[in-house]
């Protein structure tokens, strides 16, 4: 995730729900699991820090919103769109995941914090980037560019045998307390996050079955 769009209802939030909903939505930890905080993990701590300084949040809060063919007013309950940017390959990986986690942290903001799971109050729309169109350091940077960002960090340790790479999205995993990880035939395979793992066991599934 490079970049995101938060618009909400004038009068919504107050300036101090905007700030924490809008440092929410560029944090990778929350993005890594999708369900409440207690269900989620970190991710790897340095790769975690070159996401941040990837990440770029906005917010917008339009003075005129009209919704059911009528303008908003106070009175009204709150509207949210949050448009996510994600490199054209991510984004049908990472849809369910961007939804769950971009819809929770907007309704713990809200009063009524069920709101918008019983009416479309908030849409998230996930914006697939194509591929050459994403700009970093003055040069195009593709999805394979940014994995490889995420992954310098922890190259001495894949060396050294203490990082390997996810088979899923190609991300050097540190090994150690808390890593995700799993052992099949043998072999050892880590993970940047529970969905990269469940998504390969998932393949792994399909595999023997088709076998």
């Amino acid at each position: 995730m490079l970049f995101v769009e938060l618009f909400v209802s004038k009068g919504a939030l107050d300036p101090g729900q905007l700030r924490r909903v809008a440092q929410r939505l560029g944090t990778i930890d929350e993005l890594g699991q999708g369900g409440p905080d207690e269900d989620r993990e970190e991710v790897a701590p340095r790769s975690a820090a070159v996401f941040a300084s990837m990440t770029q949040v906005v917010v917008h809060e339009p003075e005129t919103w009209v919704s059911e063919e009528k303008p908003l007013t106070l009175q009204d309950p709150p509207r949210c769109l949050i448009r996510v940017h994600v490199p054209g390959p991510w984004r049908k990986d990472l849809s369910e995941s961007v939804i769950g986690y971009a819809t929770r942290i907007v309704a713990d903001e809200f009063t009524d914090g069920g709101l918008p799971y019983r009416q479309p109050t908030v849409q998230v729309h996930v914006i697939g980037v194509a591929e050459g169109s994403i700009g970093m350091l003055g040069k195009v940077t593709t999805s394979n560019d940014i994995v490889t960002m995420l992954s310098e960090p922890y190259r001495e340790d894949a060396a050294q045998g203490r990082a390997l790479t996810d088979p899923m999205c190609g991300v050097l995993v540190p090994l150690g307390v808390g890593a995700t990880t799993v052992e099949l035939d043998g072999e050892l395979y880590a993970f940047c996050c529970r969905g990269c793992r469940a998504g390969f066991l998932a393949k792994q599934g399909s595999t023997a079955a088709q076998g």
